[in-house]
């Protein structure tokens, strides 16, 4: 589903959630894996797509959750999590992509081979710095803490990000939500909020509308990744409008996990009516075989959204962005702000 119609691919875009370990290049795990021995159900990347990408709609979040093993297990040191970075940020300047945010959990990703966190985020910042000079992008780096690897595991990863500010803009409480209790990890995540890191949550993927307004009153959240549940009820549609939260929306992520039935059921045309902040993403976009474009052909030719609807979204990413703000102010001026709307 990857597309690089110049329709899409030749407008400047934002894109505000990513996950760096759904993004991993099939050739660079083959790579990997003959490198550090890793076995793999095939070494051809044909074959081995049919094992490391959603291509079709599974019955839940969690069953998409447990195709990441092979991607875990090939991020084995931190050359190579430069590499997947890098990689990444060449995928984005292909799109056309300026203002871009990527995001980590530092200990889903990096305790499988007992990795280095602080060697392997130089990684990622060597592929960050190098990637804004030669592509001309505004890059800001999220840690994820994953709900899966507990309370403790949430602590350790907001000390860490509190101790990186400088190259850290935020915390994400990811992972199934569901599963997990809220009040494990309020206290954490409060904590990062008072240092000065901004927080996203992952909230009403596949829950109701209730777990938004919960995470609402419990995080008090810049912005809420995905959300798209909370079209289900208005006083969590009045709450994000009041309060000014950006939803950090993944259309063909949301169908294939079943989060929705169909992407013609999709709410973000819908939440984006009633006057709800929405952004437009693709998550994980090698996992799901999709890109930014993709994402907007689908908001565009399924969903009914004008292009100026989406450079709204765009407007949206940029303002609610967690990078500095000299840096996206000079992204906007140069790229976004002479873009003639269309209403078509």
């Amino acid at each position: 589903m990857k597309n690089f119609d110049p329709k899409y691919n030749d407008i400047p875009k934002t894109e505000i959630h990513c996950h760096l370990e759904g993004a991993i290049r099939t050739q660079t795990i083959i790579d990997v894996a003959r490198e550090f021995n890793i076995s793999l159900p095939s070494y051809e990347v044909g074959e081995l797509d049919k094992h490391v990408k959603v291509l079709d709609q599974m019955k839940d979040l969690q069953a998409v959750l447990e195709a990441f093993d092979i991607f875990q297990r090939s991020i084995t040191s931190p050359e190579v999590f430069e590499r997947i970075a890098w990689e990444l940020f060449e995928d984005c300047a292909a799109q056309n992509i300026k203002l871009f945010e990527v995001r980590f959990s530092p200990d889903w990703a990096f305790h499988g081979h007992n990795l280095n966190w602080d060697a392997c985020l130089e990684g990622l910042l060597r592929a960050q710095e190098r990637a804004e000079k030669e592509f001309d992008m505004a890059i800001g780096i999220i840690a994820i803490t994953s709900r899966g690897m507990g309370a403790d595991s949430c602590v350790r990863t907001v000390d860490w990000a509190i101790r990186h500010r400088e190259h850290i803009q935020a915390v994400d409480l990811a992972d199934g939500e569901m599963l997990f209790p809220a009040k494990d990890f309020i206290k954490p995540i409060l904590k990062a909020k008072d240092a000065g890191l901004k927080v996203t949550i992952h909230s009403g993927e596949d829950t109701p509308a209730s777990y938004v307004i919960d995470t609402i009153k419990n995080f008090q959240p810049d912005r809420i990744g995905h959300g798209i549940h909370s079209i289900e009820d208005m006083k969590a549609v009045e709450m994000l409008i009041e309060r000014g939260i950006t939803l950090e929306v993944n259309p063909w992520s949301n169908y294939l996990t079943n989060s929705v039935l169909t992407i013609e059921a999709h709410p973000l045309k819908k939440l984006s009516d009633l006057g709800v902040r929405v952004t437009i993403n693709s998550d994980d976009p090698e996992v799901l075989e999709t890109n930014v474009n993709n994402e907007y052909r689908i908001a565009h030719e399924i969903l009914g959204m004008s292009m100026d609807d989406i450079q709204t979204c765009n407007r949206f990413a940029f303002e609610s962005s967690f990078i500095d703000p000299a840096k996206t102010k000079r992204i906007w001026d140069k790229y976004f702000v002479n873009i003639a709307p269309d209403s078509n």
